[in-house]
């Protein structure tokens, strides 16, 4: 209720004009709590920090558009959708200008358990993965990020996705933590019934644990440094970041 409170108050603000132009933003549609398409509309933290940048440029409106994320990639290099919200990386680059700074940076410096765990008091004193080495961590199959970051000297129990991760440290006890961005952690644990024990804990230890999400907009645009230099210039809005880390905090 908070966010749709929140959305409401935000649309209500000046700027947008109706000789607005209007740009298409792509999102995946199988990325909650960041992007999913719910009742045919565009939901998550993804469509709605877009919203309130542009909500400070009347030059611009903005739709949004849920496709599969490789779909989504693939439409901004054609120029068929105007922008994406995602890391800029030199691929991306070669076909999208990005904004200078990031809309919001993922952390992956979580260690997530269980209030419930009996090493709960060893987690929550750590300063190193060392200190956790008698620990078991539950990871991801396949994810090339955890298999880079977290050290092979601790014992592993893979899960096929985030909700069998979830699953396997809350209801099975098969590992003691995860390692996971807070907005996912809390996301999953409310979905599947395990807020109420579910514990997170902010760490410093965790090598490449941050990851920034920039607005791109297709070199196709015309107009695409105009965008860009409109939405750096919000960027140092002071409203606008006092806004934005209200609704960062709403998923939180």
């Amino acid at each position: 209720m908070f966010r749709l409170a929140f959305l409401a108050a935000l649309l209500a603000l000046p700027g947008v004009s109706m000789g607005s132009s209007n740009l298409k933003f792509a999102f995946g549609e199988q990325s909650p709590p960041y992007s999913s398409l719910f009742d045919e509309r565009a939901v998550g933290l993804f469509p709605d920090l877009v919203q309130l940048a542009f909500s400070f440029i009347p030059a611009y409106t903005t739709e949004n558009v849920v496709v599969p994320w490789s779909r989504a990639q693939y439409n901004v290099r054609l120029g068929l959708t105007e922008g994406f919200l995602t890391y800029p990386s030199e691929e991306r680059e070669e076909y999208a200008i990005f904004s200078a700074k990031p809309l919001f940076t993922q952390n992956f410096g979580h260690l997530v358990y269980s209030a419930d765990n009996p090493n709960k008091d060893l987690i929550e004193s750590a300063t190193s993965f060392a200190d956790l080495s008698s620990l078991t961590v539950i990871i991801e199959r396949g994810s090339q990020w955890e298999e880079d970051n977290i050290p092979d000297y601790l014992e592993r129990v893979p899960g096929s996705d985030m909700s069998a991760m979830m699953h396997l440290l809350m209801l099975r006890e098969a590992g003691d933590f995860l390692v996971q961005p807070a907005e996912d952690a809390r996301f999953i644990a409310r979905q599947l019934g395990y807020s109420k024990t579910l514990k997170v804990r902010k760490v410093d230890f965790i090598p490449n644990a941050r990851i920034p999400f920039h607005i791109g907009v297709s070199r196709q645009l015309p107009s695409v440094m105009d965008v860009i230099n409109q939405v750096d210039a919000v960027m140092q809005d002071p409203e606008f970041q006092s806004q934005l880390n209200t609704l960062i905090e709403s998923y939180r």
